[in-house]
């Protein structure tokens, strides 16, 4: 665990751990997700089920695949959720992938199957999926450009699924030869000044802060008709979009993730409760 939470945990917070006790074990460390996930799996659910989040004790390292792959599999796990560091390089310690997950080379849900065999999975791309379908759908408009504000693990799966739709992505970020760089791995376009796009994404946490903080944001943000926040609640952006809602249409984090989190729910329950 991180180091606040392996000194103390949330009061409140109960473990019911026994011999028969099965583990679902995740990489964010958060004290807000042990409460959550706890109190839903042992308290509603009445099941013998312990949510573990864990960290590699250095936040600036990350936890290290090969390990978490023997945990999962060494302990009487259901299964495992990965927050962002390790979406990738999981990869290579799964013996099966869902083809989603194969296509976008990222991994969020890992499962244990009979013989300790370990399926990744991605939800996100569904959450996310979700998110700007209905979106289009409420706002009636016309998508056909995107700029992603952020070169990190999030835009692997921006550029893939909306490119899927059909919608031409740029990147852009702080640093516009970071963005150019990313851009050229994952076969996407440069934003520029000069760029003007339909739909603003930002994978980054720049909204929670004044906006005129983050390098290049604003100039991304300032064609775009519809606005997602990968960040919650990213309030800064909120705000911006809700000054300019008679013509700026905003999605915000949420709907990608409660979509994402039934989905990565239902695989990790899906022998222990009914549907």
């Amino acid at each position: 665990m991180s180091e606040e939470s392996s000194t103390k945990v949330p009061e409140g917070v109960q473990f019911r751990i026994g011999g028969h006790t099965k583990y679902i074990i995740s990489t964010s460390g958060r004290l807000s997700s042990l409460e959550r996930y706890q109190r839903f799996l042992q308290k509603i659910l009445n099941l013998d089920v312990a949510y573990l989040p864990i960290h590699s004790g250095d936040p600036s390292t990350p936890v290290c695949p090969v390990r978490y792959a023997n945990t999962l599999r060494g302990l009487p796990c259901l299964g495992g959720a990965i927050s962002k560091d390790i979406k990738h390089s999981i990869l290579g310690q799964l013996d099966e992938i869902d083809p989603l997950a194969a296509e976008i080379r990222s991994v969020n849900t890992v499962v244990v199957l009979p013989g300790q065999r370990l399926k990744g999975y991605n939800t996100d791309v569904l959450g996310f999926r979700m998110a700007i379908e209905s979106g289009i759908a409420k706002s009636g408009q016309t998508i056909k450009t995107a700029v992603c504000y952020g070169y990190g693990g999030v835009a692997f799966v921006v550029v893939r699924m909306l490119e899927s739709l059909g919608i031409k992505v740029f990147i852009a970020g702080r640093s516009l030869d970071k963005a150019a760089q990313r851009a050229a791995e994952l076969g996407a376009s440069v934003w520029s000044a000069e760029v003007s796009c339909d739909l603003f994404v930002n994978a980054t946490p720049a909204s929670e802060a004044p906006l005129e903080q983050a390098p290049n944001f604003l100039a991304a943000l300032q064609s775009a008709t519809m606005v997602f926040d990968h960040e919650m609640p990213g309030k800064h952006l909120r705000a911006y979009c809700e000054e300019r809602s008679d013509r700026v249409h905003y999605i915000p984090g949420t709907d990608m993730y409660y979509p994402q989190m039934v989905a990565q729910w239902a695989l990790f329950l899906e022998q222990a409760v009914p549907a």
